[in-house]
């Protein structure tokens, strides 16, 4: 979502966060999100960190391997993906409007 890399940047949390807004049922491990994002395992690792603290993902023990997932019973979880849902709307309705009617809307 372009707006949302215009706000934040393109952050490694950014991509995580989207990837997981993308599909809700993803789940891997920080070797499988460092391929998947193409960020370094200290910085996945750190980022994946972060968001679990928040509340958003969680780390499960599955046999020998810890999984990443979402944690879809978090308020703080369905609060950024509102807002990422919100956001997705808005630029949904942008590609609708012809460029005159943006022109128009401007003023």
């Amino acid at each position: 979502m372009e707006t949302l890399r215009r706000i934040f940047g393109n952050s490694t949390h950014l991509k995580l966060l989207l990837l997981f807004y993308n599909d809700n049922a993803y789940f891997d491990n920080i070797t499988g999100l460092t391929k998947q994002l193409g960020k370094s395992h200290v910085t996945v690792r750190k980022v994946v960190n972060d968001l679990v603290r928040a509340g958003v993902l969680k780390e499960l023990d599955i046999g020998k391997s810890r999984v990443v997932m979402l944690n879809t019973d978090s308020p703080c979880t369905k609060a950024v993906f509102q807002f990422l849902g919100e956001i997705k709307k808005i630029e949904e309705e942008k590609r609708k409007e012809t460029p005159k009617e943006r022109l128009f809307k401007m003023y």
